[in-house]
């Protein structure tokens, strides 16, 4: 949006310098997104995927995604991209109609770049931290889920059904203090096999 302020440029400057002197070519798997994405150090081993490459990158917003698609997707030419972002919009007060535009313009902009390319969207976490919020969470994943449906090579992932439990109570072991962010366990039993299932799936779709 205009005046917003570019947070980010130089951590992504870095994270992109990084990754092209590491990346081996082609890239199968590319994560990018916010903090939820760029705290899950044991990804490459919950996905089982010794080559992932991780773009999570501070306290993302989706228009910031949009911002920096060439420099940390585009660039990378991945098979396929597995995005979480729009908690820290719904922080900032945005609609749920807001995000979820802009994560459709973020999705066509990688499938208009990258012809094929398998898009893995996961959803919105409703956070114990947002629970005032979680209408907007609500609504904003219905709106994503349903912009997924338009794309034969896009899967949205929706990682809630672990996150709660029996009691549809949120599983607060899984999170750390500030009710928001996720403990090991989290991205193991209920991240990890929610995202390779999906990545498995949008495989299977852009193959065809």
């Amino acid at each position: 949006p205009a005046g917003q302020e570019k947070r980010y440029a130089a951590e992504v400057e870095v994270l992109s310098a990084r990754s092209r002197a590491v990346v081996r070519e082609p890239v199968e798997t590319l994560l990018v997104g916010s903090s939820i994405f760029r705290l899950w150090s044991s990804a490459a081993t919950d996905l089982r995927d010794a080559d992932l490459v991780n773009h999570g990158f501070g306290g993302s917003r989706t228009w910031e995604l949009v911002e920096y698609v060439e420099e940390l997707v585009v660039d990378f030419s991945p098979e396929v991209v597995v995005c979480y972002c729009g908690s820290n919009d719904v922080n900032a007060g945005a609609s749920a109609a807001a995000i979820a535009r802009r994560v459709e313009i973020f999705m066509k902009t990688v499938e208009d770049a990258l012809p094929g390319v398998g898009i893995v969207y996961v959803a919105i976490n409703r956070a114990p931290q947002k629970r005032d919020r979680w209408a907007i969470v609500d609504e904003a994943n219905q709106r994503i889920e349903k912009a997924c449906r338009k794309g034969p090579n896009r899967v949205f992932v929706d990682v809630n059904e672990g996150l709660f439990d029996a009691r549809d109570s949120p599983r607060t072991e899984l999170y750390l203090e500030d009710g928001l962010h996720f403990r090991p366990a989290a991205y193991r039993e209920v991240f990890g096999p929610a995202v390779r299932n999906a990545i498995e799936r949008v495989r299977a779709s852009s193959r065809g």
